[in-house]
């Protein structure tokens, strides 16, 4: 343990930066934090500790997941700004909410998408959870976090040379012996008439077989997703459960009788 407390004169600012530089070589090193062992480590509160995280997280360092944070990892060949989903804090703050909804012992399908990609990142700490999935870019999360992961099969394609993606045209011979708990997407766009809609046509397969293959379906609309319709529509809002969103516009408010809506807060 280190023997600096917290200091509340002058010096406490020089303390907090020469912490998070700490922080910083550890997630270097460990690729992974926790906030339990770095108070231990450091002799301060557990409050404490999600401050220096939040500011690494904030800087585009490290991403927050329930009871740590891990290294903001960028390949080489990426330009920087373009891996900033993982940082996004409308994503974060639909993500841990969604966090909010998964236990212990459930079986959950996580969908394709950025949001869902941070999701995947938040769900350390849980425990015999079942995850199948389609979103090949979360799958390193997923195996790290998850006691039993199936990764559905099909062609593979991205709609944003970023993140992965697998379907395929006939999803009964795979999804129609599995069903979950609770499913989480996100969506391409939202609009009030033509309701949910998806960039790629393979993604339909998938999305009209969660209301079937799932007691619940959440699903993530970042507040830039009103009124975007993109090509192939896949689902009207009422056959969705919860609507885990940041806002939600006036005009919207008739079309979502019968959802539950989670207001997400930036965080």
């Amino acid at each position: 343990m280190v023997g600096v407390s917290e200091l509340s004169d002058g010096r406490g600012m020089i303390v907090s930066e020469s912490r998070i530089d700490e922080i910083r070589n550890l997630l270097r090193e460990r690729k992974k934090v926790h906030v339990g062992e770095l108070s231990d480590r450091f002799g301060v509160s557990e409050v404490s500790v999600r401050k220096y995280l939040a500011k690494l997280e904030e800087e585009g360092f490290a991403s927050r997941f329930y009871g740590g944070a891990a290294l903001v990892e960028r390949r080489p060949d990426i330009a920087a700004g373009e891996q900033d989903f993982y940082t996004d804090p409308r994503r974060l703050a639909l993500a841990r909410r969604a966090r909010s909804y998964i236990s212990d012992g459930d079986s959950v399908f996580i969908g394709s998408g950025r949001s869902c990609c941070v999701l995947a990142r938040q769900l350390e700490g849980l425990k015999n959870l079942t995850v199948i999935t389609n979103n090949i870019t979360a799958l390193p999360e997923l195996i790290r976090s998850a006691g039993r992961v199936i990764l559905i099969g099909g062609e593979v394609t991205s709609t944003d040379e970023q993140t992965l993606f697998s379907s395929w045209e006939s999803p009964e011979s795979q999804m129609g012996s599995i069903y979950v708990n609770k499913a989480f997407t996100s969506i391409s766009g939202f609009d009030a008439k033509a309701g949910l809609t998806v960039d790629s046509v393979i993604s339909t397969y998938i999305f009209r077989q969660i209301p079937s293959m799932a007691h619940s379906w959440f699903l993530m609309v970042d507040s830039s997703k009103y009124g975007k319709i993109s090509v192939y529509p896949v689902a009207e809002i009422t056959q969705v459960d919860t609507l885990i969103t940041d806002s939600v516009p006036p005009e919207y408010a008739g079309v979502l009788d019968g959802v539950t809506i989670d207001l997400a807060a930036e965080m």
